[in-house]
């Protein structure tokens, strides 16, 4: 009975020490759950206390309402301060001038609108021609700030300066043709004409273009450089005088250098015929004529004094017909040959016919026109060819080359805008 009892008491005592186990567990467990929850409000309340000053004020709300409502309130605060920065920045970029972009220099592609088109050194007429590009010829300009009078081009083979005038965006069709005014470019003008069809009736009457004229407002030089007659010469003798009753002469003599442009060699005194120059030469009217005339054969009664133009040596025999009434009229020939077959010859054996040469008047020979008109040594007047002192007539004679295409101009100076 006792040992039973004995069992019994064992039996709660263990059912207790459970029961106490049990307990003391479960309460462990609440203890870990009451320690996080100090410890998440522990860190609500930190972050609550960095909240401005202003949310202070709600110190008597829990803590995690507290921490929910401020938080919006410091959001739409720093929107509001950056909405009012961004209107500062604005007010201020409003009250500042805009800023003024300069256009710097754009290279473009365009095409040569004229024939031919010099290209110089700088942006003017008085650079000197460097080279020349030709019509639809492609070149790089660069325009600065879209003037366009003076562009700088560059090809594959020149650079240089033209007038932005004669350049265009495109190039011109085949059936545009271009007309180019003379190269001594007293006035550029370039003219584009739009060839006619044949082929269709219908089609418009070509329009004619005109390019703005080329200004070039530099005086000329020289009276070589008034003339427009003479773009194939190379060599210019100008003889002029101050109208038609006097037979004292100027007598220049011009020629073109590499760059196309016409420089003085000699400037001396001359003479011309006794009555001076004739509106139209007559045969004995003791008259130069006027005009451009080329040169023809040198002479001379002492043997070539160095000149390159065909050189013929007088004799006693030789003799110039002046009769206007023979075959022979204006021509050179020999006394003992042509005897009978005229009835006048001037002698060339005298001393005006030292040097000199022909210029080449009449040479179609009118009757009555005019003959033996040279170029010869003379002290004063004559009867109508042009004269120099011996040695300034040596002088040009050496000077003349005929590879340079020389010419004579005679004419009073007032004149000198019709050659």
């Amino acid at each position: 009975m006792f040992k039973k009892k004995k069992v019994y008491l064992i039996s709660v005592f263990v059912l207790i020490l459970l029961t106490v186990g049990t307990l003391v567990m479960v309460i462990s467990q609440d203890q870990k759950v009451t320690v996080n929850d100090l410890s998440n409000e522990t860190a609500v309340q930190t972050s609550s206390e960095k909240i401005p000053s202003k949310q202070a004020t709600q110190k008597e709300l829990p803590v995690e309402e507290t921490a929910i409502e401020t938080a919006p309130e410091v959001i739409e605060d720093q929107k509001e301060d950056q909405t009012e920065l961004v209107k500062e920045e604005n007010a201020k970029g409003e009250e500042k001038e805009p800023i003024k972009q300069e256009k710097v220099a754009t290279p473009v592609t365009k095409y040569v609108a004229v024939s031919s088109l010099n290209v110089r050194s700088g942006p003017s007429l008085e650079n000197k021609v460097v080279g020349t590009v030709a019509l639809n010829q492609a070149v790089q300009a660069v325009i600065e700030n879209d003037k366009e009078a003076w562009l700088k081009i560059t090809t594959d083979k020149i650079s240089g300066y033209v007038n932005g005038k004669y350049l265009s965006e495109k190039k011109l069709p085949e059936t545009e043709q271009v007309e180019s005014a003379p190269s001594k470019q007293t006035a550029e003008q370039n003219t584009i004409k739009k060839a006619s069809s044949e082929s269709s009736a219908k089609k418009e009457q070509p329009k004619e273009v005109t390019l703005p004229e080329k200004q070039e407002n530099t005086a000329p030089k020289n009276d070589a450089e008034k003339l427009t007659s003479i773009d194939s010469n190379h060599q210019l003798i100008l003889v002029t005088t101050n109208g038609y009753g006097t037979s004292s002469a100027k007598i220049q003599t011009f020629e073109r250098n590499t760059e196309g442009h016409w420089k003085q060699v000699l400037s001396l005194s001359g003479y011309i015929g006794k009555n001076g120059f004739a509106s139209k030469k007559v045969e004995g009217d003791g008259k130069s004529p006027r005009g451009k005339f080329s040169i023809g054969t040198s002479f001379g009664r002492s043997g070539n004094p160095g000149t390159k133009l065909p050189f013929r040596s007088i004799t006693s025999d030789d003799v110039w017909v002046d009769d206007s009434t023979s075959s022979l009229y204006n021509t050179w020939q020999s006394r003992k040959k042509t005897e009978g077959q005229w009835k006048s010859a001037e002698n060339m054996d005298i001393p005006q016919y030292n040097y000199g040469f022909v210029i080449n008047y009449n040479t179609s020979r009118v009757p009555g026109a005019g003959s033996a008109i040279f170029f010869h040594v003379s002290s004063g007047h004559t009867l109508g060819c042009t004269g120099v002192s011996q040695a300034n007539m040596v002088s040009i004679l050496k000077w003349l080359d005929p590879g340079k295409n020389p010419t004579i101009i005679q004419a009073p100076s007032a004149e000198l805008v019709n050659y």
